[in-house]
C-alpha cells in the first residue's frame, strides 16, 4: 500500500471522513486495520505509566471508603491490585482490551449494515472503518490525559457529567458515557456506513445512535449494580 495514501486516510478521518471511507470502499487490505489499531495501541502504552498510578490511587480511595469490605478484605484487594499493575501485564491487558473493543464494535456495525440496513459489505471493510474511527481516541487522549496527569485524578470528563457530583448512580454513569468524543465517533461511524453501504446518512445515524445508546445504558446499569 502507498504510504502517502495511507497517511491521507489517517488524516482525512478527522477532517473529511467521507474521503477515507470512499477509499476503503474501493480497496481495503489488512494494513488498513492494523496500522490505525497499532497507532492507538502504541500511544496508549506510552501514556500508561503516567495514568495507571493515578487510576490505582483512585480505586484504592474508593475501596478505603467502602463499608462492604473488612480491613482484611481491603488488604487482600490492595495486594491483588499491586500484582495487576505489573507493567508487562498491564501492557498485555491494554492491548487485548483495545483489540477486543474494536472487534466487538466491528461486529455490531457489520450486523447493522448487512442486516438492519439491508446492505452488503465484507467484514474486512467494516473492520477497517472501526480502526480508522478509533483514531479519534487520540484526540480524546490529547485533551483528557494532560488534565488527568496535572490534576492527578481520573475524574476528568468531557460530557454532561462534568456538571454533576460523582455519586456512582446510574444517572451519573450514563452522563459520563455521553462523551463528546464518543459522539464524534458515532457521527463518523454513521458517515462511514452511509458511504460504504450507500444509504442515507439519516438512516445510518439513527441505527448507530440507537446501538450506541443501548451500549451506554448497559454499561451504566452494570456500573451502578456493582457500585461499591
Amino acid at each position: 500500500m502507498d504510504e502517502v495514501a495511507l497517511f491521507k486516510k489517517v488524516i482525512s478521518v478527522f477532517w473529511e471522513p467521507s474521503a477515507t471511507f470512499a477509499s476503503l470502499k474501493l480497496h481495503t487490505t489488512w494494513v488498513d486495520v492494523l496500522i490505525p489499531l497499532l497507532i492507538v495501541i502504541v500511544v496508549s502504552l506510552a501514556i500508561l505509566p503516567y495514568i495507571s498510578p493515578i487510576a490505582v490511587s483512585y480505586q484504592k480511595g474508593l475501596i478505603e471508603k467502602s463499608e462492604r469490605f473488612s480491613d482484611e478484605q481491603k488488604d487482600a484487594v490492595y495486594e491483588r491490585m499491586e500484582r495487576q499493575t505489573n507493567p508487562l501485564r498491564m501492557s498485555i491487558t491494554t492491548t487485548i482490551a483495545i483489540l477486543a473493543k474494536a472487534l466487538i464494535i466491528t461486529l455490531a456495525l457489520w450486523f447493522a449494515g448487512n442486516f438492519l440496513l439491508g446492505g452488503e459489505a465484507k467484514f474486512l471493510v467494516i473492520f477497517s472503518l472501526t480502526a480508522y474511527v478509533g483514531l479519534i481516541e487520540l484526540a480524546s487522549m490529547a485533551v483528557k490525559y494532560p488534565l488527568i496527569i496535572s490534576q492527578e485524578t481520573i475524574q476528568v470528563y468531557t460530557s454532561p457529567a462534568l456538571f454533576f457530583e460523582d455519586n456512582g448512580s446510574f444517572l451519573f454513569r450514563f452522563l459520563t458515557t455521553l462523551d463528546v468524543f464518543a459522539i464524534w465517533k458515532v457521527i463518523v461511524s454513521s458517515i462511514g456506513l452511509s458511504v460504504i453501504y450507500e444509504k442515507k446518512l439519516g438512516k445510518t445515524a439513527t441505527i448507530v445512535t440507537i446501538l450506541w445508546l443501548i451500549y451506554c445504558f448497559g454499561v451504566s446499569l452494570l456500573g451502578s449494580l456493582v457500585k461499591m
